[in-house]
């Protein structure tokens, strides 16, 4: 993984160059889903390669058909989920890193939406997951020109607790669902340059 991100860091200088916000936000330690929006296939590369820890990604399935990209893609620590599907091997093991302490990604709007692409709704995996599994959720955002020579900003945002329902009730999915919304238009607002920028 060391050696991917020195990797990363000569393409994102050379060819590609992304800018980092607030990457000492992510907590360092503990179960942790880091959610951002979804603009192209180099997302987990730009996202991760910066952070002080490892990252393990949720990536649809198609990915992994090419036994290359395959083993590309499972060395960077992605595994496999099925959009279209209700996936419970996925989902257990995405509940099983959250338990060990691993820092997990994932896509709320579980497909590519260039720019502001809120018109693709968040699904409600991502507040599923971080409030039964008790971790925070990372809000991350990343925006700009993703192509040879074109410039990428990556920021991070404070972590989210999800609060406790009412006492007496439980989350139903469209409550999740309505706080996945929350989650998405918060990684949204964080698509502008701080004042005080970092690298």
């Amino acid at each position: 993984m060391e050696v991917l991100r020195v990797i990363c860091r000569f393409i994102f200088f050379f060819f590609i160059r992304v800018k980092v916000y607030d990457a000492e936000k992510v907590p360092k330690n503990g179960g942790l889903l880091v959610a951002a929006n979804h603009e192209s296939m180099l997302d987990m590369f730009m996202i991760g390669y910066k952070v002080p820890r490892y990252l393990k990604w949720m990536a649809k399935e198609e990915l992994f058909q090419n036994k290359i990209l395959a083993k590309i893609f499972t060395a960077c620590g992605a595994y496999p989920v099925r959009r279209h599907s209700r996936d419970i091997s996925a989902a257990r093991t995405t509940f099983e890193l959250l338990e060990k302490g691993e820092a997990v990604g994932i896509f709320p709007q579980g497909t590519r939406a260039k720019g502001k692409g809120t018109a693709v709704k968040a699904k409600h995996g991502v507040a599923k997951f971080a409030f039964e599994a008790n971790v925070p959720v990372q809000p991350v955002a990343i925006w700009g020109k993703i192509r040879l020579f074109g410039r990428v900003n990556v920021r991070f945002g404070d972590p989210i607790i999800i609060p406790q329902p009412p006492e007496g009730k439980k989350y139903t999915n469209a409550d999740y669902t309505e706080i996945a919304r929350e989650i998405l238009d918060g990684i949204y607002s964080l698509m502008e340059e701080p004042e005080s920028g970092n690298n």
